[in-house]
């Protein structure tokens, strides 16, 4: 995808190669020869079939993609190595922090053109005991406790993951309207063309890798303490995650691939004459996030020797197991449930989502669209707008 071909008689990029940050933290990988990128007219698009929108690297300058692959050599035991900037949460006289503009109120759309209000923190107050009260009246003799509790033996990492720092929650605590909290995983989504950031209250899709570069710093610098969930192995994701990493240790000083940070504004009345202080607020731009969400293409009834699902705590989705041994099935987002035909549908209603008890939040979010779509008949092909 990034390919780099030598060239002697162009030159561009070069300087940025010999005075990044990078060069200065990793001197042991250093091009001797000049450098040139393929343009970005003929890389090849992530799906294999030209797509106007939707190409991750398409808002890529040339020196952006000249620093991934200068890294396609560097293991990521090398990277951390790379001394780290300390992390600090600066707080000192901080009321809130803001975000500009509509909060970025995303929708869903299915292929056909309908569109999907996302079950959010905000449905699930308005919904949550209505769809309980239904859920205790359903047949669950299909469930298997004991599959699931080989499943998790097995098949859970008993390695920690790496969580997002500290500092990121001291953040959030300050947020106007902590609309989607701490971040939990984020993933290259090959289907729908677009990466996804999972966080408690909601999931953030982006278009392309540097609109995730208008997520505040402090968001940013909590991604590169997870593992990129990259299932096709896309080489530029997973480059963009290793760059983003490198940043992070050097102090996300990297113009080239640097996060939003914030502007200071002084709040009005605030300021106190005898000390010369006053109260402040963070402002940031809106984030760039993907205003019409396409939804996961699922399969047809293909849940029919379901044996059990249950919740990730490592890679935060649901995991959908079956009897007769084939691929397990991963969600990472509720919202696809409602693209599902009927009989899987109704297949996920009648069986309990198992879960580890620290998980409950996020695994019943599924049990209950599960149960939702299931009581409103909401399913592929249905109208929605005649459920809403």
């Amino acid at each position: 995808m990034f390919d780099v071909l030598e060239d002697d008689q162009d030159r561009r990029g070069t300087e940025h190669i010999k005075n990044s940050s990078f060069r200065e933290k990793v001197s042991s990988h250093c091009y001797t020869t000049n450098l040139y990128v393929l343009g970005l007219n003929v890389l090849p698009p992530i799906s294999g079939e030209g797509l106007e929108e939707g190409e991750l690297i398409a808002d890529f300058l040339d020196e952006q993609i000249l620093a991934l692959n200068e890294i396609k050599v560097v293991e990521d035991a090398t990277i951390d190595q790379i001394p780290s900037e300390p992390e600090t949460a600066n707080l000192e006289n901080i009321e809130e922090i803001v975000f500009e503009g509509d909060n970025n109120k995303s929708t869903y759309m299915r292929e056909d053109g309908t569109e999907f209000v996302p079950f959010n923190e905000d449905w699930l107050k308005e919904n949550v005991d209505d769809i309980d009260e239904q859920l205790k009246n359903r047949d669950t003799t299909d469930n298997s406790p004991d599959s699931f509790t080989e499943w998790r033996k097995h098949s859970l990492s008993n390695v920690t993951k790496p969580t997002p720092a500290d500092a990121q929650v001291d953040y959030l605590k300050y947020e106007k309207e902590n609309l989607h909290a701490k971040i939990l995983c984020w993933m290259f989504i090959k289907e729908i063309h677009c990466m996804a950031v999972k966080r408690e209250h909601g999931i953030q899709y982006f278009r392309s890798l540097l609109s995730i570069l208008s997520l505040p710093f402090y968001d940013v610098a909590a991604l590169t303490k997870l593992e990129l969930i990259n299932r096709s192995n896309f080489e530029g994701a997973t480059l963009f995650a290793r760059q983003l990493k490198i940043n992070r240790r050097i102090g996300l000083k990297d113009e080239l691939y640097k996060p939003q940070f914030s502007m200071y504004q002084q709040i009005k009345y605030t300021l106190d004459p005898s000390t010369s202080t006053a109260r402040y607020k963070l402002v940031y731009q809106s984030v760039n996030v993907m205003d019409k969400i396409p939804l996961m293409p699922m399969k047809l009834n293909f849940l029919g020797n379901m044996a059990l699902w249950c919740y990730d705590s490592d890679t935060h989705e649901a995991v959908i197991l079956f009897k007769d041994g084939q691929e397990n099935f991963c969600m990472l987002d509720p919202m696809w449930i409602v693209n599902m035909f009927a009989a899987d549908i109704n297949k996920l209603f009648r069986h309990d989502i198992f879960y580890e008890d620290k998980d409950a939040h996020q695994a019943l979010r599924f049990q209950r669209v599960a149960g939702f779509c299931f009581y409103q008949g909401i399913h592929a092909g249905s109208t929605w707008t005649a459920k809403h």
